[in-house]
């Protein structure tokens, strides 16, 4: 009998810690590791499942003994109960569905390291290589779409990408001459998001610029000022793009007595930004491969906009598409910019 119970209380302590072991905290993260924590859970376990068996064992308790009965094992299971509860999710997921459960590791870096070897498949030379990975990447769903998509295209791969985004269309209706349409469109994208950046400074544009009503223009920048998580950067943008796209035309006679801007220094200079960033974007659509350009539109955002979040952005995205040469001065770039930046907050 002494060995019955010895192998019992060897399977509780064996069950208690592999029970641990699938546990997971709040976030996601296995507990696996926390082996201190894990064998304070199993100890406990094991001494009421003594204590349990030992009450088992004792001749004439009768009904004294059933609260410990009931006790003892409720005591357990509320020791165990996170385990318990992963041990039946992951149960019930796979009654469901087999293919939902994944024992594999989660492995967060694992899209970078895929975009790391495309780059260097490109820098290589290997072109072939670098699109046969992609396509593979493509299926398996490893990588984001778009990106692949973007980087088969830069590789003389066409897509198919028929994606209907509104805000094209809404930009589409405005070159057209449709502003009622384009209008509409935006109020109803601000309507599922208020804080929909492009969608409110597309109308924000319409207003002061297509129907010369910059009144208007400030009511949606005002209501964008009420979102949460709204950058001030951006806000501070949009004033002075408003201010920008307010301003009349100039006279036929005046135009014809004043040098034409053309290049995107003299928009700069003249205070033109969305001007100056529509033209970057125009151009750097036209060559997706001068890095000049895109680290020229970068400069803008972070030096004359104070927008560092989105030229750090710009600067991530060429990564995949220039070598690692010019990734580093562009990082050396944005180091300096926020450097500046930070400068420019601090007590004067």
């Amino acid at each position: 009998m002494v060995f019955l119970n010895i192998g019992v209380l060897a399977l509780v302590a064996g069950g208690s810690w592999w029970l641990t072991g699938i546990d997971k905290t709040a976030g996601g993260e296995s507990k696996r590791s926390r082996h201190f924590t894990r064998a304070l859970r199993c100890v406990a376990v094991l001494f009421l499942a003594a204590v349990f068996v030992w009450f088992v064992e004792q001749p004439g308790i009768g009904f004294a003994g059933i609260p410990f009965l009931i006790i003892i094992p409720v005591s357990i299971a509320l020791i165990l109960r996170s385990s318990l509860s992963e041990l039946f999710t992951h149960g019930f997921l796979r009654l469901m569905d087999p293919a939902l459960h994944d024992d594999r590791p989660l492995d967060l870096g694992k899209s970078r390291r895929y975009q790391d070897a495309i780059a260097r498949l490109i820098q290589n030379g290997r072109r072939e290589a670098a699109i046969k990975l992609c396509e593979e990447l493509k299926q398996s769903g490893e990588v984001d779409l778009v990106t692949l998509e973007n980087t088969l295209e830069f590789l003389g791969v066409p897509q198919n990408t028929k994606r209907e985004n509104p805000l094209t269309e809404a930009a589409r209706f405005r070159a057209q001459g449709q502003f009622a349409g384009a209008e509409q469109l935006l109020k109803s994208l601000l309507a599922k998001n208020p804080a929909d950046v492009g969608a409110a400074m597309m109308l924000m544009r319409l207003y002061a610029q297509d129907w010369r009503q910059p009144g208007r223009a400030h009511e949606v920048l005002r209501a964008l000022e009420k979102q949460p998580h709204v950058p001030a950067s951006h806000l501070e943008f949009a004033h002075r793009s408003i201010d920008e796209w307010s301003r009349p035309e100039p006279a036929t006679v005046e135009t014809a007595a004043q040098p034409e801007i053309k290049s995107v220094d003299d928009l700069l200079a003249q205070g033109f930004l969305g001007s100056a960033i529509e033209r970057l974007e125009a151009q750097i659509k036209a060559q997706p491969q001068d890095f000049d350009l895109q680290l020229k539109l970068a400069e803008v955002y972070a030096v004359k906009c104070r927008n560092l979040p989105r030229a750090e952005k710009i600067i991530r995205q060429l990564e995949p598409n220039f070598s690692p040469q010019q990734i580093e001065s562009a990082r050396a770039k944005l180091a300096d910019w926020r450097s500046a930046a930070g400068n420019q907050a601090g007590p004067a």
